[in-house]
């Protein structure tokens, strides 16, 4: 049976929404590009624990964070930048990115990224719609495969990503440094968002008109002072 089966959820969900779910649960399961199944689950299993710092603690200073691993196999480190990419995202500055990246490595970052990001936006659904979260799955044994994509360059990111012939939105090549996992998120993305109707204006296969859900869009952006 899927993880993420229609029946499971108390509403109707767009089948195109549960295959790209579906796809992000088996991609956790499996060794990434820089990080092994278990560290990929714990990562996530992060995601989910992550608060705010009480109000007028400062924010640990990343470059002096251990990185030594603890009992969950995350070091100090790892676990700052996945708490900051949660609940912290909009004091993410250059700097900081740069000491992390410089810490970690820019392919394990990038990953930390694409974990979070994949992975937030199928909690919150089932958290609205009234449906227990997904037990995260078991990982399976392998390793990473570390491999660096061709075609990766500086251009103006934190980290490099896709240059060589990009002629696409900066959002769909953010996390090229993982192609694996940019395309479980990019199929996330389009499946909850346009489906295969992005270049048409009027649309007439979601409850909500383009311009509800871009006004949905836009202010969900402001409030998470996201402003790409």
């Amino acid at each position: 049976m899927p993880e993420f089966a229609a029946d499971t959820f108390p509403r109707p969900v767009n089948s195109q929404i549960l295959s790209a779910f579906e796809a992000v649960w088996d991609g956790l399961a499996v060794a990434g590009t820089w990080w092994t199944a278990t560290e990929r689950v714990a990562i996530v299993a992060a995601t989910r624990r992550s608060l705010p710092l009480p109000l007028g603690e400062a924010a640990p200073d990343i470059a002096g964070l251990s990185d030594a691993v603890g009992s969950d196999g995350l070091s100090p480190l790892t676990h700052e930048v996945v708490r900051c990419l949660v609940v912290d995202a909009g004091r993410i500055t250059r700097d900081w990115a740069t000491a992390a990246i410089d810490r970690m490595g820019p392919g394990r970052y990038v990953e930390v990224v694409a974990l979070v990001v994949q992975t937030i936006p199928i909690d919150l659904l089932c958290d609205l719609l009234g449906r227990p979260r997904q037990d995260l799955p078991v990982p399976k044994r392998g390793e990473p495969s570390r491999l660096v994509p061709d075609g990766l360059g500086q251009e103006g990111a934190f980290v490099p990503w896709a240059v060589d012939g990009w002629l696409g939105p900066n959002v769909a090549r953010a996390l090229s440094f993982v192609p694996e996992d940019n395309s479980r998120r990019m199929a996330v993305v389009m499946s909850m968002y346009s489906g295969e109707h992005f270049e048409e204006m009027v649309w007439r296969h979601r409850a909500l008109s383009r311009p509800q859900v871009e006004l949905v869009a836009a202010r969900t952006s402001a409030v998470n002072e996201c402003f790409y």
